[in-house]
Parts: structure tokens; sequence; C-alpha cells
């Protein structure tokens, strides 16, 4: 079980890396939750909103896969986005700015779908490097 969900989550971060946002929703149930993208929690619908506004600000995106880690339905993931920041994202407008923004996502895992995730990244840094904040 914890290999399966494993490749679960790494076939779930590759469609992102992919930008394919259809595929990684066929790997969440429909009433999935998805904590750390928003103040509030995001519903399928909302994450795939949130994530095709940053795909379209950073349009050369790559989510790289650093650690994967597993116990019992939960497996860890620690990645990097890599990108630069080309179209308006969350109100900031475009900077040219290349970016590498850590994270670490947990996914909890039914019965072969993704039903919670919730996501610690480094917003502050990011803020940072786009020269929002001072470092």
């Amino acid at each position: 079980m914890i290999e399966m969900n494993k490749t679960i989550a790494r076939q779930t971060m590759e469609a992102l890396h992919q930008r394919d946002l259809d595929g990684v929703r066929a790997k969440v149930t429909p009433d999935s939750r998805f904590y750390g993208w928003a103040p509030e929690p995001l519903d399928v619908d909302g994450y795939k909103a949130f994530m095709s506004a940053l795909l379209a600000a950073f349009p050369d995106s790559k989510f790289i896969v650093d650690d994967i880690i597993a116990e019992g339905n939960k497996v860890a993931v620690r990645h990097r986005l890599q990108g630069t920041h080309q179209a308006d994202f969350q109100g900031i407008p475009a900077t040219g700015k290349q970016v590498e923004v850590g994270g670490i996502v947990i996914f909890h895992i039914e019965n072969g779908m993704v039903t919670e995730a919730w996501l610690n990244a480094d917003i502050m840094g990011l803020m940072q490097q786009l020269g929002v904040v001072p470092a």
C-alpha cells in the first residue's frame, strides 16, 4: 500500500510538472480539500483555479521532486517550483525574475485517490525573489 501511495503522489506531481491539471484532477476525489494554497481550504475547482493562475504567471514553471516519504495513507513530497514570473500573479505584475520556491505537500490517499493535500511553501522567499518584500 505504501509503494502504491508513493506512486500516486509521484504521478500527481508529474502531472503538475507537465502542466496537466486535468491529470492532477484525475488523481483526486471530487470532494478533495486543499490546505495551504489560500487562507481557507480549497475544493477541487478552487485548487484548479489557483494552479491555473500560477501556471499562467510562470509559464516555464517546473515542479522538481526532491524526496517522497510515505507512512500509512500519507505521503510527503518535498519539491521545488522553478520558473520565470512572466504575468500577473495575485496582483503582482510580471517582473521577469526567475524564482525557485521550496515546498512540502502531504497527500492523504484513500483507495488510490488523493482526498486531502496540505501545502507548506516558502511564500516569503517567493515574495523576496520577486522584489515585493525586502530580502
